[in-house]
């Protein structure tokens, strides 16, 4: 299963899921939509939590088929969903780690509530699976500084960054960054030519 989670003002039918659709169709993709000015960081949190346990149930033989894709915003819950599910693969492209900081003049009073769910996650941190955690950043980035608010909230000595030259914030599914999502992204255990899981964006579903 791939959970595809969006940018801040973007939607759930976003470019990464449109490429994941096309490249990845072994795979379940999961990509809802987020109302982030409206909803509760934990209660997006949770929902995306029980999306990945409830695959896992149903396919306990595949607990390492399980991919999360973050883009900017959504790399914030991305980061947080490898954190607490180790064995499960994440590419955050262009996160925004911090989002207390770099969108806090949207966020408004919400900013503590991020910066809360950071700091209840931050033994996780330390102790959860960075080979299983590759980040993607341009270095042109006109929204995010990825040298002050970045790189300093990724793991110690960590190693799967990859930096986009010239790349700016929008970072489309070009040859560079299409490259190291085939490197990363494999198919499922058993999966047979044919097999054509559900590929589904909107709104979240309940689960």
């Amino acid at each position: 299963m791939i959970l595809n989670i969006h940018g801040f003002t973007a939607e759930g039918n976003n470019s990464k899921y449109r490429w994941l659709c096309e490249n990845a169709p072994h795979h379940e993709i999961y990509s809802p939509t987020f109302y982030y000015m409206n909803e509760d960081p934990q209660d997006i949190l949770e929902h995306l939590v029980n999306k990945v346990s409830s695959y896992r149930r149903e396919n306990p033989d595949n607990l390492m088929d399980v991919y999360v894709v973050g883009s900017s915003f959504g790399g914030f819950f991305a980061k947080l969903i490898n954190q607490i599910f180790p064995d499960v693969t994440a590419l955050l492209v262009n996160p925004s780690l911090a989002p207390f900081l770099t969108l806090r003049e949207h966020l408004g009073s919400k900013c503590k509530l991020y910066l809360d769910l950071l700091a209840k996650h931050a033994y996780e941190d330390e102790h959860g699976n960075q080979e299983r955690l590759h980040v993607i950043i341009g270095d042109s980035d006109e929204v995010i500084d990825h040298g002050k608010l970045t790189k300093p909230l990724l793991p110690l000595r960590f190693k799967n960054l990859y930096t986009i030259r010239g790349g700016m914030h929008q970072l489309d599914m070009y040859s560079e960054v299409e490259s190291i999502f085939k490197s990363i992204i494999q198919s499922p255990v058993g999966a047979a030519e044919g097999d054509c899981p559900v590929h589904y964006c909107g709104e979240r579903k309940l689960l």
